[in-house]
């Protein structure tokens, strides 16, 4: 090839990234008669989406925040997300001699909303209650400018 056909065909190649065609080298091993070669495109490593990033971060976060309001509250507050499934967990808990009370809310974010999962725990004077709250979405809304939250309780639940 000339030197202006040599570059064009580099250019097209490099372009549609199916390789390079190089000089042969006298150490390469492989005898051509016009002094070309065809070198394989490199492989370009692939890392972690921008959304993994994301949640790994807000999982980081959450791990974070649980690390100071624990001592804080020492240790009737637990709080941990998992950013790569979309879910958080909140757990409430005291107790005394006579009276102990847990709430545990499982929290999975989908769709702009918060599936909040939660049941309350009481023990009093020994005698134990569990009060399983239904399901209900949390979502945040404004109006006229003003902020508020949208709590959805399913009255009717079921398939028609």
């Amino acid at each position: 090839m000339h030197g202006g056909a040599r570059l064009v065909a580099l250019i097209a190649v490099a372009a549609t990234g199916f390789g390079v065609v190089a000089p042969a080298r006298a150490d390469d091993g492989i005898d051509r008669d016009d002094g070309e070669v065809f070198v394989p495109p490199l492989a370009i490593p692939k890392g972690r989406t921008y959304s993994e990033r994301i949640a790994d971060q807000l999982t980081v976060l959450g791990d974070t925040i649980d690390g100071h309001v624990g001592p804080l509250t020492l240790d009737t507050v637990k709080f941990r997300v998992d950013g790569r499934a979309r879910r958080a967990n909140l757990r409430l808990a005291g107790e005394t001699r006579y009276l102990s009370l847990h709430v545990r809310g499982d929290v999975h974010f989908r769709r702009g909303a918060a599936e909040v999962d939660a049941a309350i725990d009481l023990v009093v004077g020994g005698h134990a209650l569990r009060l399983e709250l239904p399901d209900f979405e949390v979502l945040p809304r404004s109006y006229l400018g003003e902020r508020y939250v949208e709590v959805r309780v399913p009255l009717v639940r079921g398939s028609f």
